[in-house]
């Protein structure tokens, strides 16, 4: 009887820990919008990355989160310019502002 019960706990466990990573998706896109590579959208990230540098410059002379966020900003345009397929979220995310904390 106890060896029963030790394969049922088992095996419920198993159950429990295996569903979650078997289950489909509750509805979201597994795929994210692709980022068109316009001249505007160039022009944006250029005008962050700029933003950026004259941050870094002004007020906040040596803290590396600005120099990462130019050459995060300087990717994403590169891979744009190149004809790289890039998804809305990672330049929309190129554009947000250095968060300082």
């Amino acid at each position: 009887m106890k060896r029963l019960s030790t394969l049922l706990a088992a095996g419920s466990l198993a159950l429990a820990l295996v569903t979650p990573a078997l289950a489909g998706s509750t509805g979201m896109a597994r795929s994210y919008p692709i980022a068109q590579p316009n001249k505007q959208t160039i022009a944006n990230l250029q005008h962050a990355s700029e933003a950026a540098q004259r941050e870094a410059r002004e007020g906040n002379k040596n803290n590396p989160a600005f120099a990462r966020k130019t050459d995060e900003i300087a990717q994403v345009e590169r891979r744009l310019q190149s004809g790289q397929q890039v998804s809305q979220n990672e330049v929309n995310e190129a554009l947000q502002p250095v968060w300082i904390w």
